[in-house]
């Protein structure tokens, strides 16, 4: 099995929050507040993904603080009709060459949902205008993982919505995750912050709860945009991972103190790695077999939190 660096201790990672809103949409903050908030709390980007407008400025860019350029489009539709929605997350990703990308503050009309194929038919829309497309908060959404499965030429999905599970205790994307990678899907996760408003200094606030962190090879809109296509992040509202690889067979991580290492793979079982005694563990390794589907890692700490690694897929590593 060939080895492979996912996440590099070595390297910087650069941390950030892609979903968040602002007076723009159904904010409650004006954008500058919003934006010198998580500068103050030390991310390196961010982006205001308000609802169906397109933020896509550098007037608040620094050479240690970049706005990702993007947005968040709806296609809401009767909750007793069909029982859920979907919310789309859009970031320029300058590398699909498009022709009329949208310009800063540019709208986009919702479209009328008729069935699963207007959806497709938004996400390739979104695409053609130039943008690396997530699903967003999918158990909110009330998504059916077997729709998520039928649509095609997304990249990631919302794993953990901040706001979400902080409100109303719909914010874990988990299962509709493993669902797709059980079923040969290629998809990456994602933790965020979804923050509308409420206070920005409580201790409990809908701010600050979720993010992911970048192993970038430049700090730039596309550096970022390259890496989180490569799967080079991972997602967390509390702990950190400082290195995944493969090598000699097994993947390897090692993360900030937990409680709880859990390697989880399909169709095998997996294993959870603790000291009886709940003394901190801070590596651990678990044996590939190029019969798995996919291993994904979650570091979880004394309160519960957790940081996701994306999925390897030990099937690609045959050597």
């Amino acid at each position: 099995m060939t080895a492979s660096v996912y996440l590099n201790g070595s390297k910087r990672k650069y941390k950030g929050n892609i979903h968040t809103h602002s007076t723009r949409s159904d904010g409650q903050y004006e954008p500058e507040t919003v934006i010198q908030a998580y500068k103050d709390k030390g991310y390196d980007f961010m982006c205001l993904s308000d609802h169906e407008i397109y933020w896509k400025s550098d007037a608040y860019n620094e050479e240690d603080y970049i706005l990702l350029s993007g947005y968040e489009m709806a296609c809401e539709m009767s909750w007793r009709e069909t029982g859920q929605q979907y919310h789309i997350h859009g970031l320029l990703d300058e590398s699909l060459g498009a022709s009329v990308p949208f310009g800063h503050d540019e709208e986009h009309a919702k479209p009328d949902y008729e069935d699963l194929a207007t959806i497709q038919a938004l996400i390739d829309e979104m695409r053609a205008k130039g943008n690396l497309v997530i699903m967003n908060h999918p158990t909110w959404s009330r998504n059916k993982p077997e729709d998520l499965l039928a649509l095609r030429h997304y990249s990631a999905i919302e794993i953990y919505n901040h706001q979400s599970e902080l409100d109303e205790a719909v914010g874990y994307g988990v299962r509709h995750w493993d669902y797709l990678l059980s079923h040969g899907r290629k998809v990456f996760g994602i933790a965020a912050d979804d923050a509308h408003g409420g206070e920005l200094d409580s201790a409990i606030s809908e701010f600050f709860g979720g993010w992911i962190n970048v192993e970038a090879e430049d700090f730039s809109q596309q550096g970022i945009i390259n890496a989180m296509k490569e799967g080079r992040y991972y997602s967390s509202n509390g702990p950190e991972i400082h290195d995944l690889r493969v090598e000699d067979g097994y993947l390897k991580i090692e993360c900030s103190p937990v409680k709880f290492i859990k390697f989880i793979t399909h169709p095998f079982n997996g294993r959870t790695l603790y000291n009886k005694d709940a003394a901190p563990v801070q590596s651990g390794q678990f044996l590939l077999d190029s019969e798995m589907m996919y291993v994904r890692v979650e570091c979880v700490d004394y309160e519960g939190n957790v940081a996701w690694s994306n999925p390897v897929f030990p099937a690609e590593m045959k050597g």
